[in-house]
């Protein structure tokens, strides 16, 4: 017998493996023969045992079991042609066959399905009561009603319609995946091994038409005298209907055919499986609902664990700097962002203060993100005193790892918490904001010596500029997520606003200042909804009686990153 296992849901959804070792380990440890990346799933999380020519699994011991038909194992359990083990979010379908099975197409366009094991019935033709019939029927009606597993579903289907319909020698589902049509379910009765195969003729035009079809003689049925595959097949009654969803798409069909030549469907029989395709249906739509919620599920999670990881990237707590204070926010338009901000101990006691903005947004941006921000404290820790040196570094890594026009705007200050002197540098990004003691706001690292952007140009140049900072003057760094925030009315925050409320701030501590810009974006955005990643940096220079440092706090991460 050949045994698979074929990921119907999951990390791995299409994929088939073949079982033919005496012992198969499940896990995601690299030295397992299935391998699942997968967090919920343990490093040796399910072990296969070949027995007797067919297979037990047991759990390893797994954080989150193993389950087979829903059911959670204890020991070993022998698995059995069409068994479904559950593995964290990952869906396998156990089969076993016969080895020699063949497939071969013709010049008629066929689909190739693979065949499962045969079921055999006398050559005689079977009467089967409406009594009967019904409860075949209602019996398809529970099973498609119990699950959301396709695979397993439909072969209990294709069961139930070989009860019904004693005639039919082959059947099967296809489902519609895009532009093709893909073997969902298959039945035969014959009792050797074959290839399973299907006119496309037959099956387009129940697609295209969206109408069942019936052909009592195939072989000599003028709709099909030019499809070859249907005499090469030896076809001779067939019945082809369409899965249609709620809005009447295809969603595949259900066919079945006969090939003794005193065997022939009737209306009856066509009318009878339409009403199984109008369940099916339901069910199809249903469970491909469902597995579409179960990639949303899936990619929230793992959106969730980027979230994390991004926050570990940004500063937990602002610096401890004699005589300054220090205050930043971040707030991310989707679960993570390209917005930067960080602050950097020089090895010669300086104090780097860096807020950057790359372009885009979602996990491109913030894959970037995590780049600079490993760059950036490398380059500036390496450069010493020569900040232009540093940006220049840091704008060829970036060029060497951006790809498809992705770059990087960043503006830095470096503090000298002895002379008061800051040094600044600007790559494409908005002049940092300082608010003097007699109220005015200049905007010292505008054209005078902003360059490229980070990840344009290798070995840009870059200039700086220096200025001192009295006591009691504060510096703001913002992003265009500030700048840029929209009215209901769709006007924009803008760079003016940003000054004019920096005017008004006279005497207030760097958090201050920081929440109160915040309070007057919300007010301006008036609960509408944040298109861009919003990052703000504010640090001040105490007044000349508060001399100590303040105690740093923890850096304070918007509702996005909570």
């Amino acid at each position: 017998m050949r045994h698979t296992l074929r990921a119907v849901e999951g990390i791995e959804a299409g994929r088939e493996y073949d079982l033919n070792r005496d012992e198969i380990l499940v896990g995601r440890a690299l030295a397992c023969h299935i391998v699942l990346n997968d967090l919920a799933v343990s490093r040796t999380h399910a072990r296969l045992v070949l027995e007797d020519d067919a297979y037990t699994i047991e759990d390893l011991g797994s954080r989150f079991h193993t389950y087979v038909n829903d059911k959670r194992i204890t020991g070993r359990l022998r698995l059995t042609d069409g068994d479904q083990v559950k593995i964290a979010d990952s869906l396998f379908l156990f089969r076993s066959c016969p080895p020699d099975v063949s497939e071969k197409t013709d010049d008629a366009a066929l689909t190739i399905l693979q065949s499962v094991d045969a079921r055999s019935i006398a050559d005689t033709v079977l009467k089967v009561n409406a009594e009967a019939k019904l409860r075949a029927i209602l019996q398809i009606t529970r099973a498609l009603g119990r699950t959301l597993e396709l695979e397993a579903v439909l072969s209990q289907m294709l069961d139930g319609l070989f009860e019904i319909f004693p005639l039919a020698d082959r059947a099967l589902v296809l489902l519609v995946d895009g532009n093709r049509l893909i073997p969902k379910a298959v039945k035969h009765r014959r009792d050797w091994q074959e290839s399973v195969q299907y006119s496309r003729t037959i099956v387009q035009q129940a697609i295209d038409r969206r109408q069942a079809i019936l052909s009592e003689d195939a072989v000599v049925d003028e709709r099909f005298t030019q499809a070859q595959s249907i005499a090469d097949f030896q076809i001779r009654s067939m019945m082809c209907v369409p899965l249609l969803s709620q809005e009447m798409s295809p969603l595949g069909v259900i066919q079945l055919d006969a090939q003794r030549r005193d065997a022939k469907f009737s209306t009856d029989d066509m009318i009878l499986l339409t009403s199984v395709a109008a369940q099916a249906s339901v069910s199809v739509e249903y469970a491909q609902l469902h597995k579409v919620r179960l990639k949303q599920a899936k990619l929230e999670r793992e959106m969730d664990i980027a979230q994390d990881v991004q926050r570990n990237f940004l500063p937990r707590t602002t610096p401890e700097v004699k005589g300054y204070d220090f205050w930043g926010y971040y707030l991310a338009a989707g679960k993570v962002g390209g917005d930067y901000y960080d602050f950097v101990r020089l090895p010669n006691g300086n104090q780097a203060v860096l807020l950057g903005d790359v372009s885009g947004k979602g996990v491109p941006a913030a894959l970037m993100m995590a780049k600079a921000s490993a760059v950036c404290r490398v380059a500036l820790v390496s450069a010493g005193d020569n900040v232009a040196e540093a940006i220049r570094e840091i704008n060829n890594e970036i060029c060497h790892a951006s790809t498809g026009g992705t770059f990087l705007t960043l503006v830095l200050c470096v503090v000298n918490p002895k002379t008061h002197e800051i040094t600044l540098a600007n790559a494409g990004h908005m002049s940092p904001m300082f608010r003097r003691a007699d109220g005015s706001v200049e905007e010292p690292a505008e054209s005078n010596i902003r360059g490229l952007p980070l990840g344009i140009v290798r070995d840009s140049p870059y200039k700086t500029a220096s200025t001192t900072l009295a006591a009691g003057e504060s510096v703001v760094l913002f992003s265009d997520g500030i700048s840029e925030a929209a009215s209901p009315e769709d006007e924009l925050y803008s760079v003016e606003r940003v000054a004019e409320q920096l005017r008004r701030m006279g005497g207030r501590r760097a958090a201050e200042i920081g929440q109160a810009l915040l309070q007057d974006v919300r007010r301006h955005a008036a609960g509408c909804e944040q298109n861009d990643d919003i990052s703000l940096v504010v640090f001040r220079r105490n007044p000349a009686q508060a001399t100590r440092p303040r105690q740093g706090r923890a850096a304070t991460v918007g509702p996005g990153l909570t």
